[in-house]
C-alpha cells in the first residue's frame, strides 16, 4: 500500500519552479514538471529506479523514474490530445492529464511484479492510455456509468463516422449482437453533435493503437507492441532534424508528436483534420531546397537508418531473431 512508502526528497528540488494552475506557464515548463536538480543517479535501465522504489519503499526513486520518462509521456500526451502546437496548446490542461497521469502511475506501482518479466514502462502503457481517456471522459458535455462503456461508445461513434454498417461492424468486433450494437448507436446519435470525439480515431489516441481492447489480459501482444512502438521511436530520435522533418511530411504526421492529424479552428470551433502527406516537390520547396531529388535522398537515408538502428535492438533481436 501506498501508505507503507515514504517521499523524501531530501537533496532534489524542482529544476524547474512551477506551480501547476499559475498564470503564464509556458509550453516548455509544462513539459518539464517533474525534472530534478541535480540530475539522478545514472541506472543502467529506468526500471532500476522502479525495482528499488518497491524494495526500500522510497518513492523518491519514482521520482527518478519520472525525471526520466517525462518525455515519452509528453509525446504519449501529444498524441492523444491532436493538438499541433499553435494557440491550440493549452497549459493548464496539459499538466492536468499528466498530473492525472502520475497519479495512475503511482496507484499502479503497487500492482506491478516484476516477476512477470515485464518492466514497468511496459506494465503502465495500457494504464496510461486509460488515464488519458478517464480525464476525457470527464470533460464530454454527455456521461456514460464507466470507462469501459466510454471506450465501447467511442468505439462505435469511430465506426459511425467510418465505415458503411457500424452495428454490423461493432457487432463483429465485440462478438456481441445487433440489439446491444444498435443500443450504442443510438447513444452515439444522440450525442454526435456535441463533440468532435468521433471524428478521431476509435482509440482516440490517435496512433493506430485499439484503446478499446483490455489488452491487460493480453500480457504478450502488449508487451510486443510496447518493444516494437519504443523501437520506432528510439529509431526515428535517432535521424536529424531534417530527416526527422522529411520524413514526418512525406508519411503525413505531426514531427514532434506523431499524431496523424492536427486540430484546426473553424468557425470558433476545434475540428481535427488528417494531416496531408506532401510530395518530395512541396517538402523541397517549403524547406528551400535545390531540388525534390535532395528530399527523396534524405528521406530514402532516413528510412535506412531506421532500420538498422531497429535491427541493432537487443530486445527487437531477442524476440523477432
Amino acid at each position: 500500500m501506498l501508505s507503507d512508502f515514504t517521499w523524501n526528497m531530501t537533496g532534489y528540488i524542482p529544476k524547474y519552479a512551477v506551480n501547476p494552475h499559475g498564470d503564464g506557464i509556458i509550453p516548455y515548463m509544462a513539459e518539464r514538471i517533474f525534472q530534478l536538480e541535480p540530475e539522478p543517479p545514472a541506472v543502467g535501465s529506468l526500471n532500476e529506479y522502479i525495482l528499488s522504489a518497491l524494495r526500500e519503499k522510497n518513492l523518491i526513486y519514482f521520482s527518478f523514474f519520472l525525471h526520466h520518462y517525462e518525455p515519452q509521456l509528453n509525446k504519449r500526451i501529444k498524441g492523444f490530445w491532436g493538438v499541433d502546437g499553435g494557440d491550440l496548446y493549452d497549459t493548464d490542461r496539459f499538466i492536468d492529464i499528466k498530473l492525472s497521469c502520475r497519479e495512475q502511475m503511482l496507484q499502479k506501482l503497487m500492482d506491478y511484479d516484476p516477476a512477470k518479466g515485464a518492466e514497468y514502462a511496459t506494465y503502465i502503457f495500457p494504464f496510461i492510455r486509460d488515464a488519458m481517456l478517464r480525464f476525457r471522459m470527464g470533460e464530454e458535455k454527455w456521461s456514460v456509468s464507466s470507462l469501459t462503456n466510454y471506450k465501447m461508445v467511442r468505439s462505435m461513434a469511430w465506426l459511425y463516422h467510418n465505415t458503411k454498417d457500424a452495428v454490423s461492424e461493432f457487432s463483429k468486433k465485440y462478438n456481441c449482437d445487433f440489439a446491444l450494437a444498435e443500443e450504442y448507436l443510438r447513444v452515439v446519435r444522440g450525442i454526435r453533435n456535441q463533440q468532435p470525439f468521433y471524428v478521431t480515431d476509435e482509440d482516440g489516441e490517435e496512433t493506430a493503437e485499439d484503446i478499446s481492447v483490455d489488452t491487460t489480459s493480453q500480457p504478450d501482444k502488449m508487451y510486443f507492441r510496447a518493444v516494437l512502438y519504443d523501437a520506432l521511436h528510439e529509431a526515428y530520435d535517432n535521424l536529424t532534424y531534417r530527416e526527422q522533418h522529411t520524413v514526418a511530411k512525406h508519411l503525413g504526421f505531426c514531427d514532434t508528436c506523431w499524431s496523424v492529424r492536427k486540430a484546426v479552428l473553424i468557425n470558433g470551433e476545434i475540428e481535427y483534420r488528417p494531416i496531408r502527406p506532401m510530395t518530395f516537390e512541396e517538402i523541397s520547396h517549403s524547406a528551400s531546397r535545390r531540388s525534390d531529388k535532395a528530399s527523396e535522398r534524405t528521406y530514402n537515408r532516413a528510412l535506412k537508418k531506421m532500420k538498422e538502428h531497429i535491427h541493432r535492438n537487443e530486445k527487437i533481436k531477442c524476440l523477432f531473431g
